[in-house]
């Protein structure tokens, strides 16, 4: 190293990002790391992102535990050499002051700011078995256990500690909750009366969650959303998807078919294959469409790009790969940026219809309810047909309605009658 200590602060990727979110450290304090090394992970917007040593040393404090949410350039760890004493690395926790600079993710860095000259005053921590301040009598919990009571939303101040002192450990909690939970099913019957039930569970907002937030809230009011909604008849594409699925080769659903007709009604009509950025209309020659998937911590928006270019099979199995790693968290940071159009299927969850929020600076989205048999008229006649209802949100200032029907009345054409998907 060229300097004696080394501090590790919170990375900055993209310019709206603000905070990250420790999900794993990779190295523990003491541990010898070689620059490059895989030290950390932080999880940012829908994706978690490993972090790279920026240096060779030994791994002397970690600051930022796992779970810890911290702002971009906060000081996370320190590294430094063996020959460098513990009181000189405490006072450089000490003066250091966060500065405006980030690493990107291709240079393998963290950012480093320099500390600031003067010492800021630090509080001495409290001694790790008491997590209740106060004075005699206050309840003693082991951070552990009051951790797991949050994390289950039970009040720890009603779990009685078989520890010394009364101190509440990390199976009194368990042993507690699982009374509880006795109790919930029915098999619990001789628990006294009044005993007040369960608290509700309180968690603070991931990274990724608190990103979607802030952005659907951004979006919702700021873009005027006009939507149109249309029916389709999905015999004619569910004879089709038959027909695939007979051949062989990867699984299509009725969603993968989706995303190749609107690819291609995308490319006939780019008023909706447009982004809005700043005060200038960007429309594109190719539909990178998003596909919205569900995953523990918020929706992921994965790209298939160039849908267009790729059959219904090639579309499968990319979007049966990206949904996967989008679960996982495994995404990269291209795979879920610059989507030209999202569609969003709620139809699997027997959703009729609903509407979807525009994701910005995207212009359009599709929402996609479930099929259902419905009675329509067809030559005159009542007759019973497979039908779903597709909601096309729009934002007014790009694209006119006359834009947006004459979109889904393409779409219509190519999924009433998909010779060419």
């Amino acid at each position: 190293m060229s300097q004696r200590i080394y501090p590790i602060t919170m990375p900055k990727w993209g310019i709206e990002m603000q905070e990250g979110t420790i999900t794993a450290w990779n190295a523990s304090v003491g541990q010898s790391i070689a620059k490059g090394d895989a030290l950390l992970d932080v999880e940012t917007e829908k994706i978690v992102n490993s972090v790279e040593a920026p240096v060779s040393g030994m791994l002397r404090r970690i600051i930022a535990d796992v779970g810890g949410t911290e702002a971009v350039g906060a000081l996370i760890a320190v590294v430094a050499g063996t020959e460098v004493p513990d009181a000189e690395i405490d006072a450089f926790i000490a003066a250091f002051k966060p500065a405006d600079t980030s690493f990107e993710p291709d240079s393998g860095g963290a950012a480093a700011a320099a500390p600031a000259p003067a010492p800021a005053q630090v509080a001495p921590s409290p001694p790790a078995n008491l997590s209740v301040p106060g004075g005699e009598g206050e309840q003693r919990v082991s951070p552990i256990a009051r951790r797991l009571a949050e994390k289950l939303g039970i009040d720890v101040s009603r779990i009685k500690g078989t520890g010394t002192h009364g101190r509440v450990s990390k199976e009194d909690v368990e042993a507690y909750a699982a009374t509880l939970q006795g109790r919930a099913e029915g098999s619990a019957p001789d628990v006294p009366a009044g005993t007040p039930a369960p608290a509700p569970t309180r968690e603070k907002m991931t990274s990724m969650r608190a990103t979607i937030a802030r952005r659907l809230f951004e979006s919702k009011q700021s873009i005027p959303h006009y939507r149109l909604a249309i029916d389709v008849e999905l015999t004619a594409l569910l004879a089709h998807r038959a027909r695939l699925n007979a051949a062989g080769g990867a699984k299509v659903s009725i969603n993968d078919l989706l995303v190749r007709a609107a690819a291609l009604a995308l490319v006939k009509h780019p008023a909706v294959n447009s982004q809005l950025q700043g005060d200038e209309i960007v429309r594109f020659p190719q539909a990178d469409v998003c596909v919205a998937v569900a995953s523990d911590n918020g929706l992921v928006t994965p790209i298939v790009r160039a849908a267009e270019t790729k059959n219904a099979a090639q579309i499968a199995a990319e979007v049966a790969d990206l949904a996967e790693r989008a679960r996982s968290g495994k995404l990269a940071r291209d795979e879920i940026t610059g989507g030209t159009f999202t569609i969003s299927n709620l139809g699997m969850f027997g959703v009729d219809r609903f509407d979807a929020i525009i994701n910005p600076p995207q212009v359009a989205i599709l929402a996609v309810g479930a099929g259902a048999d419905r009675v329509i008229a067809r030559n005159g006649q009542a007759v019973v047909a497979r039908v779903a209802t597709l909601t096309l949100s729009c934002d007014h200032r790009v694209v006119d309605g006359a834009a947006g029907a004459q979109f889904l009345a393409t779409l219509r054409e190519f999924i009433e009658r998909p010779d060419e998907l």
